[in-house]
């Protein structure tokens, strides 16, 4: 069986247990929809919004174009001109996505990966870059792959507060958070590995990061960095609170019974796609989704 072929067993499975099951709430904030005043009880009703909160300003950091370049974050001109196919690539992977996201109304996407290399770091940030790009939402990149962080570091970032203070108690959200020199785009993460990160997610820290971003920017776009599904259990402590999860694996990386093991482990919560990372010369990536 190819990684292929277990892909598209998970999506007959995915089908199979929407047949089955019917629509439930696993915790995610879903927003309230009330009846436009003077309509009849049957019309449809309409979504609204709260506005955004004013708040306190975030701090500012720079991004590094020279550690962008050397780990392909595709920020630059140059490097998009150069992998045209990666470009475009995430520009399809950034539509699709985008478009489920309006659909569901999904405000977290959680990044994983069933094992080490897959490539998910990579794949998230040019997402994230992608969409930020597009100037049409806030994009917030949360590093939850606290035992071996990424983030920041793909970035050339050092001026950052580390986030796992956060999770234990230390200081406010918007002590953490802060905007890069990119546009719309926003982070929290760290360079220091902390070894108690499943302790640390277990706790209420990670709701009020996310309501707190909710309420800076309500129409944002949140994307999680999550450690390998396969080698710890926080994607089972972060998944009960974002909406759904995106898969990355490695073509001639990635085992398949690693794949269909994790799979298994996200069979209660929702799978928004599989990202099959292609050859290394190409840099280029695929996409393809199905319901769970």
């Amino acid at each position: 069986m190819t990684i292929e072929d277990a892909i598209r067993r998970a999506k007959m499975l995915g089908q199979a247990r929407l047949q089955r099951e019917s629509v439930a709430d696993v915790g995610r904030p879903i927003e309230a929809a009330r009846q436009r005043p003077g309509t009849d009880k049957g019309s449809t009703p309409t979504l609204h919004h709260a506005p955004a909160v004013k708040l306190e300003p975030l701090k500012t950091v720079e991004i590094s174009p020279v550690a962008c370049e050397q780990n392909h974050v595709l920020v630059l001109d140059s490097q998009r001109r150069e992998f045209p196919v990666a470009d475009a690539a995430y520009r399809l992977l950034r539509s699709r996505l985008q478009n489920r996201l309006k659909q569901n109304n999904w405000f977290s996407l959680a990044v994983a990966s069933p094992s080490q290399s897959d490539g998910k770091s990579l794949t998230l940030l040019n997402l994230a870059v992608s969409i930020a790009r597009e100037k049409l939402k806030p994009v917030y990149v949360l590093d939850l792959d606290m035992r071996n962080p990424s983030i920041c570091r793909f970035l050339g970032i050092q001026d950052v507060r580390p986030l796992p203070e956060f999770f234990r108690g230390q200081g406010k959200p918007e002590d953490y958070i802060f905007q890069t020199s990119i546009p719309s785009l926003n982070m929290a993460g760290t360079l220091t590995p902390a070894s108690d990160a499943s302790e640390l997610l277990a706790g209420p820290k990670f709701g009020e990061l996310l309501a707190h971003i909710r309420l800076r920017s309500p129409d944002a776009c949140v994307l999680v960095d999550l450690p390998p599904i396969n080698v710890t259990d926080e994607a089972l402590l972060v998944g009960p609170q974002v909406d759904a999860f995106l898969m990355v694996v490695s073509e001639g990386m990635t085992e398949r019974t690693n794949l269909a093991q994790a799979l298994h482990t996200l069979a209660e919560f929702t799978v928004a796609g599989v990202v099959l990372n292609r050859s290394s010369d190409s840099h280029g990536v695929e996409y393809t989704h199905y319901p769970a």
